[in-house]
């Protein structure tokens, strides 16, 4: 009887947190901009006529589906590391990903065969470009690793730090590099902004990419319960813990490179959302999965509209700006009570 009682509990927090989404991605609609013969407004307690209705949906979609691919990848690397504080950033493969996208600008502007390739790779937003560096990301981290002895956590995280900070000194040097009139441009997209339109087939796309990935990950959640227990205790109930390590770390890097191409390189979302989700639902990865991918979606739609409410006289603080001024105190605090607890 008692474990029926936490089994409602847990599927109710479901139903909560699906209410709680529901609310921010209203929150989010009413709180849009529009255009008027003054100039920018803000609309708090109105309904849209027009096409910025679409423009507002089609806004809530992209945050939603980024942080919902966020917040799926940061659980993957979690599980992965077996390490509550991990997410996209640890492994360098966020780092990797807008690195690929900001070279492939900079080569689209060279003229010649290099902006052939860098237009080619800035397709569909960019996406070939963030798949490239998330892939170089994931090679690199994982050769490494490999040869220090396979996909020990200590070793994948040492190998993610070091190139992270490889690819963040190679966006510097991309920086320096392109002209002073594509910089302003960069500098914004890296602080991470939500587009008010984004295509169709990227929408569609990255949301069948998010909801398979997750009912992939429920069907697996046996596997990831077995995962996070120590190495020889998941070998002893069976699981391909080295199969299932190597299926996360490529999973969890797609998902990233998606989140990147669509709104940037926006961190902290990949790191609270399973948090909140695990408050919410408890350890189980059955419900964890869905929790993790609602949470995500909620916490960068909330971020957005929490921007759209501050402006400080040079426009709207970048959603990036959000997350980190938020998500910042959040981890500090995170380890200090994992620090305490131990």
């Amino acid at each position: 009887m008692e474990h029926e009682g936490r089994s409602r509990s847990r599927w109710g927090g479901i139903v909560v947190l699906m209410v709680l989404v529901l609310l921010v991605v209203a929150g989010r609609y009413l709180l849009g901009r529009t255009i008027g013969d003054g100039g920018e407004t803000m609309i708090r307690f109105g309904i849209p006529t027009g096409t910025v209705i679409d423009l507002r949906i089609s806004a809530i979609l992209s945050g939603f589906i980024a942080g919902s691919a966020l917040g799926l990848s940061g659980l993957a690397f979690q599980v992965l590391l077996r390490n509550p504080l991990a997410s996209p950033w640890v492994l360098g493969v966020s780092s990797g990903a807008g690195f690929g996208i900001l070279l492939a600008s900079w080569l689209a502007g060279l003229g010649g065969v290099w902006a052939v390739i860098g237009a080619w790779a800035l397709w569909g937003a960019g996406l070939p470009a963030a798949a490239a560096g998330a892939i170089a990301a994931i090679l690199v981290v994982g050769g490494v690793a490999r040869r220090l002895g396979g996909f020990d956590p200590v070793g994948l995280v040492l190998c993610g730090v070091i190139v992270g900070a490889v690819f963040g000194a190679a966006t510097m040097l991309v920086q320096h590099l392109v002209p002073n009139g594509v910089r302003g441009d960069i500098v914004a997209w890296m602080m991470g902004r939500i587009p008010e339109l984004s295509p169709a087939w990227m929408l569609w796309g990255g949301a069948v990419m998010v909801v398979g990935i997750g009912l992939l990950g429920v069907l697996k959640s046996p596997q990831l319960d077995a995962a996070c227990l120590t190495e020889d205790e998941a070998r002893s109930v069976g699981v391909p813990i080295d199969a299932l390590r190597r299926s996360l770390f490529v999973t969890g890097g797609l998902l990233a490179a998606v989140a990147v191409c669509m709104v940037g390189p926006i961190a902290f979302v990949g790191l609270l959302s399973p948090h909140a989700a695990r408050l919410v639902v408890g350890p189980r990865h059955r419900l964890l999965v869905p929790a993790s991918l609602l949470a995500g979606g909620g916490v960068l739609v909330f971020a957005d509209a929490v921007r759209q409410l501050v402006d400080l006289g040079g426009g709207r603080l970048p959603v990036g700006v959000v997350t980190a001024m938020v998500g910042g105190p959040i981890f500090l605090a995170l380890l200090l009570r994992g620090r305490a607890g131990s």
